[in-house]
């Protein structure tokens, strides 16, 4: 049955505006005027949109669709279009039949006199409190484009930052997979139907080694897979929160190389945050509780929510509670304090989160320009050597031939 939807005056002149099902626009007339309205207008639901608000809503919205709405929204509010017509135009832009189905719940929401911070926080897998409390401190303010163009501008970076480590990592795991297909297929299948060839002759040490490694493979590859994912699975049960996260996450900090990036990604989007939150006019103790779920390190998670707790039970400033925990830079440190003192805190945790951006970047390329002819090498030394064991054999059968 056909959906409708209506926009009407009740008696006491007040406008109200839903949806109801009947037959005809006809019988939609004459339902609202049962109902005791003065009908407006009536019109016909189109039907993507009753299909596309039916569309579950449980399944994981990519970060880029909401990167992109935040962007459409700074363009179109910034033309001065009303909020509940800019959504409709977003709307019928996506192409994520998921994310058009969470847009229609907002224009719902909207369209029944709320404000967009409140359609926003009903759905906090696709929009977290830092955005939702982001685009309430604008409404308040009266500048909700400009601080839907600092959400934007700030997600921009950090998927950016996010890509550019994808890119680094893809290359030398692709090189990984690769070489470890390659080495399981030689041994596990060609090297057997070549060792046949060898039976009563001496070996060679590499091709000895190579047959009795690829006997061992054959042998236990199956009863080895089998433990080492119950490991896995169990290692990642332990490890999925409280004190076995924690634990790991440590471990993760300590480490000569990947400590370094963990560390500088998560206090550039700590950072970040604190300086749009700051700038947003949000107070200190809410800043630092907002900023803190955007870590994804839980030590470093727990050491910005003991500075919060500072601040607030013991009067102390930021900067004095960042010197207190053990993993923030002194950097970080020495910039709160300036920002304190000088009133600019906002500017000074920007300054800090383009630092350590540009230190990533920096870092990003030296380690793939290191670890990629490593890699190669390793790989094909080891393909190198298999060739190498099973080529040995043929080539002094041929020598003693030739005698």
């Amino acid at each position: 049955m056909p959906h409708f939807a209506y926009k009407a005056r009740s008696a006491e002149l007040q406008t109200i505006e839903g949806e109801l099902v009947a037959e005809t626009e006809v019988q939609a007339l004459a339902r609202l005027e049962d109902m005791g309205y003065c009908p407006v207008w009536v019109r016909e639901k189109e039907r993507a949109e009753i299909t596309v608000a039916r569309v579950p809503l449980r399944e994981r919205i990519p970060q880029r669709d909401v990167t992109i709405f935040t962007r459409q929204m700074v363009g179109l509010t910034k033309s001065g279009v009303p909020i509940l017509r800019a959504l409709r135009t977003v709307r019928e832009q996506s192409t994520n039949a998921r994310f058009r189905a969470v847009l229609v719940s907002l224009e719902e929401t909207v369209r029944d006199g709320r404000m967009l911070s409140e359609a926003l926080s009903k759905h906090p897998r696709v929009f977290p409190q830092l955005y939702v409390n982001m685009v309430r401190a604008g409404e308040s303010a009266g500048i909700l484009d400009v601080i839907l163009l600092r959400l934007a501008e700030a997600m921009e970076r950090e998927e950016e930052v996010r890509r550019k480590l994808q890119a680094a990592a893809a290359y030398p795991l692709l090189v990984l997979a690769v070489g470890a297909v390659t080495v399981f297929v030689v041994v596990t299948f060609f090297m057997p139907k070549i060792a046949g060839m060898f039976k009563n002759v001496d070996l060679p040490l590499p091709t000895a080694i190579l047959i009795g490694f690829s006997d061992v493979v054959r042998a236990t590859w199956k009863w080895v897979l089998i433990p080492a994912i119950l490991l896995v699975l169990i290692f990642r049960r332990v490890t999925s929160g409280g004190k076995g996260r924690m634990h790991l996450d440590r471990i993760k900090l300590r480490l000569p190389v990947v400590g370094v990036f963990i560390l500088q990604a998560d206090i550039a989007r700590f950072a970040r945050t604190m300086s749009l939150l700051i700038n947003a006019g949000i107070t200190a103790e809410k800043s630092l509780a907002l900023s803190a779920d955007t870590l994804v390190n839980t030590v470093l998670r727990a050491e910005i929510e003991e500075v919060r707790r500072m601040t607030v039970q013991q009067g102390r400033s930021i900067a004095s509670g960042l010197k207190v925990a053990a993993h923030i830079p002194v950097y970080l440190q020495s910039m709160a304090a300036v920002g304190e003192e000088g009133g600019r805190l906002d500017e000074s945790f920007a300054d800090v989160a383009f630092y350590y951006e540009r230190e990533l970047e920096r870092q990003i390329g030296i380690l793939t320009s290191m670890v990629e002819p490593i890699l190669i090498l390793a790989v094909g030394g080891v393909v190198g050597f298999i060739v190498f064991a099973m080529m040995l054999p043929i080539f002094e059968m041929s020598r003693a031939i030739m005698r």
